[in-house]
């Protein structure tokens, strides 16, 4: 890493350390050598992950007759693609290699965002199952923290593609399977961006039913609690009345507590009857 820093004069670890940037140039090394130098963001959504660390930064080095790849983490896809890729021109070989890389980083973001789908099915799940429980709302949050990832990056990388393009005209080594292929890569990040605004608006959906739901829950238990509390009144107030120091009915009766008990539980009962149709409960 300090080798190329030092050679072709650009700061990698600064810009492996951010996740949310991407850079791309024209630049020139010490021995005056013009390269192309490409910054992608590859999004990673281990669950395992926190969300400064939920993608992984892909550096290309495109040379006239070398391409260097730099990987904050290993990336197997693209190790088994460049150890089985052919070259159908040397003339431009970094730049077709590139693009087929950023083809397939491109199909490999499509690939994770369609498995968020899944995921979004079994919250819904989830919910009709347990209700608005706790793991409810981390998985929620999880989903969420993905869809600003995604979405970032997908624009970020956008603007990849466009210098990329850009570049291949400057350099008139355009052809019309760049052009096909650059083309296919557009309409993908166009798909994607829809992709996740619906799954965006359908979490956002997902949050108002579970704040509806649990809203709905608390109203119950607060119900419930009323209930009892004026249920409960009468006997209180009964108790409190036969407790005075003064002379009350039943006083000089053995069974008089029963007695006292019987209609607290009579009026008690009267009073939860009353209400119920009443229907404030």
């Amino acid at each position: 890493m300090k080798e190329l820093t030092n050679q072709y004069h650009i700061k990698i670890d600064e810009i492996v350390k951010y996740d949310d940037e991407v850079a791309a140039d024209v630049i020139r090394n010490k021995d005056s050598q013009q390269f192309v130098f490409l910054s992608f963001l590859l999004p990673e959504l281990n669950r395992d992950f926190h969300l400064d660390n939920l993608v992984n930064t892909v550096i290309i080095f495109i040379l006239e007759n070398k391409l260097i790849l730099v990987s904050r983490r290993r990336i197997d896809t693209l190790v088994d693609l460049l150890n089985d890729v052919s070259i159908r021109s040397t003339k431009n070989f970094g730049f077709e290699i590139s693009l087929t890389i950023m083809t397939v980083m491109f199909r490999l973001m499509s690939d994770e965002l369609r498995t968020l789908k899944d995921d979004i099915d079994k919250l819904e799940a989830s919910i009709a199952k347990s209700g608005p429980v706790k793991p409810v709302f981390t998985d929620l949050l999880r989903l969420q923290k993905f869809m600003i990832t995604l979405s970032s990056t997908y624009t970020a990388n956008k603007k990849i593609i466009d210098f990329f393009k850009q570049c291949l005209n400057d350099s008139e080594l355009s052809n019309k399977d760049t052009d096909k292929t650059i083309s296919r890569l557009y309409d993908l990040i166009s798909s994607m961006n829809r992709m996740i605004t619906s799954y965006s608006t359908y979490l956002d959906n997902i949050e108002s039913m579970i704040n509806n739901m649990s809203s709905y829950q608390l109203n119950a238990i607060m119900q419930t609690l009323t209930e009892i509390s004026i249920v409960l009144t009468i006997p209180a107030i009964i108790f409190g009345l036969w407790g005075i120091n003064v002379h009350v009915p039943f006083e000089k009766s053995s069974y008089g507590l029963l007695f006292v008990i019987g209609i607290s539980i009579v009026l008690a009962s009267i009073t939860w009857i009353w209400l119920r149709r009443k229907k404030y409960f």
